[in-house]
């Protein structure tokens, strides 16, 4: 006997079966530029319990919209990806995206108070730009400073929050962390450390050493809302 086929009564109905639930759509809006670990996915999703993710995870894989690759390290590391079938989904996700902006424009990505956070923004010129301009919006205080400058700064500021927008050298990366975790002890408290990476830099496996100091890793161009709903969504 054939074996009976699902039946649809409209294109729609396929899609959802794919993509429908609560956290399929905002998994693949998230590894839209770059692979993701489990932890890091963990942490820019706070409402999603492990074995949701883990759930999930698998159904997207064996859908074929997503893969994951395990590294040979100690400890092991497992990234997952989006596969090229996976990239036809991303015109929907960053409708999907777009749409929620403009229908709660008041809306603030977070479940903490954002103006009540100090962020240190580490680029190779301190100058002003649309990210610097989308945090304080958001009511983060907002300091921009060079990467040699931000190993002094740190210490000053006590910053609960550092994002680093360049490709770091490794020495000056290395400082940075050293004294990221430095003021982590002296203060008794979590600093977040994001670093948002060039496409090359993040494909140079010779820098893993150095960007695996950070908690969160965003490859460029990442989109001020990217950001703000990484920091928001991360517990400090």
């Amino acid at each position: 006997m054939r074996r009976s086929e699902t039946k649809y009564n409209c294109p729609i109905e396929i899609t959802l079966k794919v993509i429908g639930g609560k956290w399929k759509c905002v998994i693949l809006w998230w590894l839209r530029h770059e692979a993701k670990r489990f932890s890091e996915l963990k942490q820019l999703m706070p409402g999603i319990t492990q074995k949701v993710l883990t759930q999930q995870l698998r159904e997207l894989e064996a859908d074929g919209l997503i893969r994951h690759k395990v590294y040979r390290e100690a400890p092991p590391r497992t990234e997952y990806s989006l596969t090229s079938y996976g990239e036809t989904i991303r015109p929907i996700t960053e409708l999907m995206c777009n749409w929620g902006k403009a229908h709660r424009p008041e809306y603030q990505f977070s479940f903490m108070p954002l103006d009540s956070l100090r962020v240190l923004l580490v680029k190779q010129q301190a100058e002003g730009n649309c990210l610097l301009k989308a945090l304080e919006s958001h009511g983060f205080w907002t300091i921009v400073v060079t990467p040699r400058v931000a190993i002094i700064k740190l210490d000053q500021l006590q910053p609960d929050v550092v994002i680093v927008d360049t490709d770091l050298a490794e020495t000056d990366g290395l400082a940075l962390v050293s004294q990221i975790k430095a003021v982590e002890k002296a203060y008794s408290k979590k600093v977040l450390a994001i670093a948002l990476i060039s496409a090359a830099f993040a494909a140079d496996a010779s820098k893993d050493n150095l960007w695996q100091n950070f908690q969160l890793r965003l490859t460029k161009p990442a989109q001020p809302a990217e950001v703000i709903a990484a920091i928001a969504n991360h517990p400090l």
